[in-house]
């Protein structure tokens, strides 16, 4: 157990690390980190549904996941024309035509799990370059960090207390797809994530309102449990424990990402209305 838990806290620590750097040294290391964790994440995915058939289409949508991203950083860094975004014909124009050179029977049945990593992972990876470049297309990564370090604390929290309190006469949050997640860790998150939220608030590194430092915790950790709980859907349907083994303790990237995937969008979405809409 000991040795579980320092393997999970050492990864994580790892992983922070890394992120970090990424959104604080250079835009071009951060769009590489996040192409590369898109790219790892689809492959993951589709390692878990059509596992190694459709190599074509898989390489097809990974490239369409990484020409979105950089889409995004050209509009948001170089201010590209919105017409360039009609590229992303070519990915889905792909995975349709490769599908009907498959001689399986049933490879029509495929092409939905081919198809969703381009909404599920890379948009939600590509919509991040709208917080980390600002109008004029200066670089800083400090608000999306600000947004990893809640749902971290989320994380965190939700463990420690659902370790404490929720495994042995706590509530069951979900049993059908997560027998382990209690209330008791659902509102232990929910509680360490507005703390780190108020925290980057008295700190000023978030430029907003304390309401709003609120707010947003509060949605990333409703969010991110139901990403947490989609991905795991996922898995119950394919009868698989983790994405992937690149994280020890804590299993591949998509299992590290599945709550961002869900709530970074949510969360991007309200800054971008309060941004237009009401003071900060």
């Amino acid at each position: 157990m000991f040795k579980t838990l320092l393997m999970r806290c050492l990864s994580g620590l790892v992983f922070m690390v890394v992120m970090a750097a990424g959104l604080l040294v250079h835009p071009t290391i951060y769009a590489l980190l996040f192409m590369l964790i898109t790219g790892i994440t689809t492959l993951e995915y589709f390692r878990v549904t059509v596992k190694k058939r459709h190599i074509f289409a898989q390489c097809a949508v990974i490239l369409g996941g990484w020409m979105l991203f950089i889409l995004f950083y050209l509009l948001m860094r170089f201010h590209i024309p919105a017409h360039w975004f009609l590229l992303m014909v070519l990915p889905p124009t792909a995975v349709w035509i490769s599908l009907l050179y498959q001689k399986e029977e049933y490879a029509y049945q495929s092409a939905p799990w081919l198809f969703i990593p381009l909404l599920y992972i890379a948009f939600p990876f590509a919509l991040t370059n709208i917080l980390v470049f600002d109008g004029q297309g200066l670089f800083s990564g400090t608000l999306l960090l600000d947004l990893f370090i809640m749902l971290w604390a989320s994380d965190v929290g939700a463990y420690i207390f659902g370790m404490a309190f929720g495994q042995k006469r706590g509530h069951k949050l979900f049993p059908r797809l997560s027998p382990k997640k209690s209330w008791e860790g659902f509102f232990g998150g929910l509680v360490t994530a507005m703390i780190a939220g108020y925290f980057l608030y008295l700190t000023h590194l978030m430029p907003y309102h304390w309401a709003h430092c609120l707010a947003i915790p509060l949605m990333l950790h409703g969010c991110g449990v139901w990403g947490d709980l989609a991905e795991s859907q996922l898995k119950r349907h394919f009868e698989i424990k983790d994405s992937g083994k690149i994280m020890p303790g804590h299993g591949g990237l998509l299992d590290r990402f599945d709550s961002a995937l869900l709530a970074f969008p949510m969360a991007i979405a309200y800054l971008q209305i309060i941004t237009l809409f009401l003071p900060s």
